[in-house]
């Protein structure tokens, strides 16, 4: 999925809004940045932080200081780029442009949160099993023939290294609740470490009641 299939529809700052009108916008869409947008050209990101530091609310947008800084992606950029620059730069919205700078809405934190969710499968019924392994063990192919092996489809796959131990966690999203035979086939290979399995029901509804909550919480 790419960036302009996530845009959202949000109004824009304009260089002669004020602080305050600033402030209304974010606190009504539940953001703490919005784009500065002049005859369809992005400007520069607002942030509430140096609005809230304004002596005066009336200042306009225009006569603000701003860092130089101004975080965008291009429109036929991935999603996962935008997810690196919203963790890089801690952004609650993240402008969308094409190669001429021209503006074209905004990415949202819980827009992409979402679209995340719905790649890794999180709503979808099924056990979760994460392995440790030495990276020059990582096989997908095998890992995922093991898988099919015990009639058990992988619904996402993910890694990441310990920064301590230089070790991979590949994390399992499956299709099935019940793993006893998969974690059994894969303790038969002594370079899988199972780390962990959750694939009780109760368990499985826990996960999407905390899903549900953080949506919620991020939407307030």
């Amino acid at each position: 999925m790419l960036a302009r299939d996530l845009i959202s529809t949000v109004p824009v700052l304009h260089p002669m809004d004020s602080g305050a009108r600033a402030l209304r916008l974010m606190n009504e869409y539940h953001l703490t940045q919005l784009p500065m947008v002049l005859e369809n050209k992005y400007l520069a990101m607002v942030e509430e932080d140096d609005i809230l530091d304004l002596e005066d609310p009336d200042t306009l947008l225009e006569n603000m200081e701003y860092n130089g800084v101004k975080p965008a992606i291009p429109e036929d950029a991935h999603f996962y780029e935008a997810l690196k620059v919203f963790s890089d730069q801690k952004l609650s919205a993240l402008p969308v442009i094409t190669r001429e700078n021209e503006y074209l809405g905004i990415v949202t934190r819980d827009i992409l949160l979402a679209v995340l969710a719905q790649y890794n499968g999180v709503k979808e019924p099924g056990g979760i099993l994460s392995l440790e392994i030495e990276p020059r063990d990582y096989s997908l192919s095998e890992i995922a023939r093991i898988a099919e092996s015990n009639d058990v489809i992988l619904l996402s796959v993910n890694t990441i290294t310990n920064p301590v131990t230089g070790r991979l966690e590949v994390l399992l999203k499956t299709n099935r609740q019940e793993l006893s035979s998969l974690v059994a086939t894969f303790e038969r290979f002594k370079y899988y470490v199972i780390k962990y399995t959750i694939t009780a029901e109760e368990e499985e509804d826990t996960l999407k009641k905390n899903y549900d909550l953080l949506m919620n919480y991020i939407s307030i």
